[in-house]
């Protein structure tokens, strides 16, 4: 009986969490390599103005990985036709130079964000470019990067 119970206390926490999700795409990288000529672009469709959303950019690598962050620009454009770019440095490991994220193996996950409870001014579909701004390319030990915009409640 309590493994029923385990179980579905389980189901509805990943149920609710999903529930939340707004959009969430990975690209693979050829040979885990990111060259700095390959720009990443995600429509993400919007259709609640009146929500918190934060956007993450999550990060498959492999635990070799040579830095302590991943250099990148982010530019969206709104479906009003406005164009935002900011560069972030995607933190991957803490002040003592341990990974950050979830390890599977020599694999790392993580849901680095990059913006936290904010809101689209306009319905409609948000491109997201994700451009590599490491000094050295192409940037070794990357599995996958994406886009990921979850509902905050």
């Amino acid at each position: 009986m309590k493994k029923i119970f385990f179980a579905l206390i389980i189901a509805l926490f990943l149920f609710s969490c999903g529930k939340n999700k707004v959009y969430e795409k990975l690209i693979e990288m050829d040979d885990n390599e990111w060259p700095m000529n390959k720009t990443l672009t995600f429509e993400v469709p919007v259709k609640d103005t009146s929500s918190f959303y934060t956007v993450y950019i999550p990060v498959r690598h492999i635990d070799n990985y040579p830095y302590d962050g991943l250099l990148v620009n982010v530019t969206i454009n709104t479906p009003s036709g406005e164009e935002r770019s900011k560069n972030y440095k995607l933190k991957l490991r803490d002040e003592n130079g341990k990974f950050i994220g979830n390890p599977g193996g020599d694999i790392w996950d993580a849901d680095v964000p990059i913006m936290v409870k904010t809101k689209f001014n306009s319905i409609g579909a948000y491109k997201f470019e994700i451009i590599n701004r490491m000094p050295t390319t192409p940037t070794v030990c990357i599995m996958e990067v994406g886009l990921k915009v979850v509902k905050v409640n």
